[in-house]
């Protein structure tokens, strides 16, 4: 490979925002541009933005290769964007788009998956062949590292954490069910919440600042969406017999409110002889994790060709 292009072009699509950036190997970012928009974007609209980004960041010069998240359910061997339950977007080819953009081979995966791959190669977990990944943000997400291998399941879906059942008869969720983890726990559930009890909306963030000014109600309600996750844990931890679970997104970096209530749901739920220890971290790769796992996506799938 010429040493002069090797460097990776990243694109981490989310729901209201998009990172573009140039890293590395070593998962190092580069250079990186941001954009935000409002929703009712259309796949035009984010093209528009990711074109806009590789300009911005020159990476036609020195990369050679497109790795991308994508906020929703993927097909990383055909590379289709398959489903994006926030906006509605379905069946995208995004790869062969990112290569009619860029110019370059293009690889695709769900956001989450790749925050997972991210923390495999670049993050806490380097050394640990099995672990869940959750994203706790706007929405709730989960990534499973199985016998050292990212694990889709097959049809693509696996590691769907924020659509466990935790409350029965809970808080409608976008999919239509009640009581999912995603619907009781995840940041648009604690502002709602706040807004129903208060008559005022308020970001995670400013409930979170609430939170460790001592304000019970703001305490209280962390409280209560750990305890949610921590269930969701102890049925994946039970299931699979995990002793590793990490932690990302924007509310989790709170996580140190979250946690009083994950580890009383994880001490009430978990079956103790069987899983003796559990290890809840919150990852060090901050918000970059997705960008992060666009990098790490080009290298699984460099690696996977070359043993074929």
């Amino acid at each position: 490979m010429n040493v002069m292009r090797s460097l990776i072009f990243a694109v981490d699509i989310g729901g209201s925002k998009m990172v573009c950036g140039v890293l590395n190997r070593k998962g190092e970012i580069l250079r990186q541009w941001r954009t935000e928009y409002s929703p009712g974007y259309s796949a035009e609209d984010l093209f528009q933005y990711v074109r806009e980004g590789f300009r911005v960041l020159n990476a036609g010069e020195d990369c050679s290769v497109c790795g991308a998240t994508v906020p929703g359910l993927c097909d990383v061997h055909t590379g289709r964007w398959l489903y994006a339950p926030f906006s509605g977007l379905s069946d995208i080819p995004i790869t062969d788009i990112l290569t009619e953009i860029t110019g370059f081979p293009a690889y695709a995966d769900n956001d989450v998956n790749l925050c997972a791959l991210a923390e495999r190669y670049f993050g806490a977990c380097r050394n640990i062949r099995d672990f869940l990944w959750i994203t706790v943000s706007n929405g709730i997400g989960g990534g499973l590292f199985l016998n050292g291998e990212l694990y889709r399941g097959s049809r693509l879906t696996a590691g769907e954490m924020g659509h466990l059942t935790v409350e029965e008869n809970g808080r409608l969720c976008g999919c239509g069910k009640r009581g999912c983890l995603e619907a009781m726990a995840s940041g648009a559930y604690l502002s709602a919440i706040y807004e129903e009890r208060n008559g005022i909306r308020l970001p995670t963030k400013k409930l979170a600042e609430l939170a460790r000014e001592g304000d019970e109600e703001a305490l209280a309600l962390f409280r209560t969406a750990g305890t949610y996750i921590g269930k969701g844990i102890s049925h994946a931890v039970n299931l699979l017999g995990l002793d590793t679970v990490v932690l990302g997104g924007g509310v989790a970096e709170s996580f140190s409110l979250l946690e009083p209530g994950i580890s009383d749901a994880l001490a009430h739920c978990v079956f103790d002889q069987g899983n003796p220890e559990v290890h809840v971290i919150h990852s060090p790769l901050g918000q970059y994790a997705a960008l992060k796992g666009c990098a790490a996506l080009v290298l699984d799938e460099e690696m996977r060709r070359q043993s074929i």
